[in-house]
């Protein structure tokens, strides 16, 4: 019996690029049989098979099913009550519907202008502080953690409190991590819970504040679920947005040409923002699904009961669906990348996160437009043996170039 390829895979040769051993399984099949920590289970390899299985109803979400595929060893804990993220069908669209006009378009374009007053003050402290400056620690974190202060309701004095925490909670790196990473869970979960009560008393223009009137007062859900949800959104939504900020700013200074293309013809700027969730595919293992019937994809067929974990990072890579694939081209015109996934589990802060990154980029190359690295290429870190993908340390300079103050 042929021993099956081990999933998943992180040796990169070069950051940017999915690992050699990952492109030979796409070139094998759209479906191929790896092994996972928990068991066999089918690898998703190419765009239009992810699109058929992430938008089909027998693909479940549920971890507590038997047999549900993981990147872990250890045993998964069943679906916690308010878990929306790893809930299928009637359950699943609850919350979503739920949370589908805190995301409008409108409601997350209302916050455009703080989100640009955030990035410009970011920039002048970094200006004052002068160069070198690490763009991560400056900028992608609290970016990132200031929009969803502003998203969930978190008053303008508490932002320094829950940023440290934020922060503690996606860095695995230092010494003492676990322990950090602990203390920083219960303090924002108890922040949250307190921030409910608050809201309860003194209600504002956001997100927690209409959950509770809208949803925890008239007895739809209970205070853990709203408690639950509400972490859930934080959780997802920080690390990946922040880290995006980061991963593609150095992604466009290693490419020059691309750096001064965003920053010479801004209306450019929407479709580089695109370009580059496609190219880096930060959530780089993949989606875990597990099937609940029969379901063919092309001339192969997932049967009842196997896992699958769908690969954005190959389907973004598809040279069937992209030309030339792995070169970034921030004018590129194609099909939807995945890097949000796709069908009834579509990232439910997809809208905001495009508008942080595209006032993130806009600003930053408007203000600092010769920025570029203060370290070579070859010394910039990167992770490639974590859930998300990217460089946590991004050391940049700047020259005469930087302009004064807000627009």
């Amino acid at each position: 019996m042929t021993e099956l390829p081990t999933y998943p895979i992180t040796d990169r040769t070069c950051p940017y690029d999915p690992p050699a051993g990952l492109l030979d399984l796409q070139r094998q099949a759209p479906l191929v049989r790896v092994q996972l920590p928990s068991g066999p289970a089918w690898l998703v390899t190419t765009y239009d098979a992810a699109r058929t299985l992430l938008d089909d109803p027998r693909m479940s979400s549920d971890m507590g099913r038997e047999g549900f595929p993981t990147l872990y060893r250890q045993k998964m804990r069943p679906v916690l009550k308010g878990s929306f993220m790893r809930m299928d069908g009637e359950d699943h669209a609850f919350y979503r519907q739920m949370l589908a006009g805190e995301f409008s378009v409108k409601r997350i374009n209302a916050l455009r202008p703080e989100i640009e007053q955030t990035c410009d003050e970011l920039i002048d402290r970094m200006v004052r502080d002068g160069a070198p400056a690490n763009l991560h620690q400056a900028y992608g974190i609290p970016v990132s953690s200031r929009s969803i202060c502003r998203l969930l309701g978190v008053p303008f004095e508490d932002a320094d409190y829950f940023t440290e925490h934020l922060e503690a909670l996606f860095d695995p790196h230092r010494a003492g991590a676990p322990e950090r990473i602990a203390k920083s869970k219960a303090a924002l979960s108890q922040y949250l819970d307190e921030l409910v009560t608050r809201k309860m008393k003194d209600p504002g223009d956001d997100l927690i504040s209409r959950l509770v009137a809208e949803y925890l007062v008239p007895g739809k859900v209970d205070r853990p679920e709203l408690l639950l949800t509400s972490y859930l959104l934080l959780a997802a939504g920080h690390e990946t947005t922040a880290n995006m900020i980061t991963t593609g700013t150095a992604a466009l200074l290693m490419h020059p040409e691309q750096f001064a293309a965003v920053r010479d013809e801004p209306q450019l700027l929407r479709g580089a923002v695109e370009e580059l969730l496609r190219y880096l595919s930060i959530f780089q293992f993949g989606i875990t699904r597990i099937a609940t019937g029969d379901i063919p994809v092309g001339d192969q067929v997932v049967r009842a009961g196997e896992g699958v974990i769908v690969s954005p990072l190959l389907g973004n890579r598809d040279e069937s669906v992209y030309g030339d694939p792995h070169t970034l081209d921030v004018r590129r015109h194609g099909r939807p990348h995945l890097s949000f996934g796709h069908g009834p589990h579509l990232c439910v802060g997809h809208t905001l996160a495009r508008i942080e990154l595209q006032v993130a980029f806009e600003r930053l190359l408007a203000r600092l437009p010769d920025l570029r690295l203060a370290v070579p290429e070859s010394e910039v870190p990167f992770r490639t043996e974590t859930l998300v993908f990217g460089t946590l340390d991004l050391p940049v300079t700047w020259g005469d170039a930087a302009t004064e103050g807000a627009r």
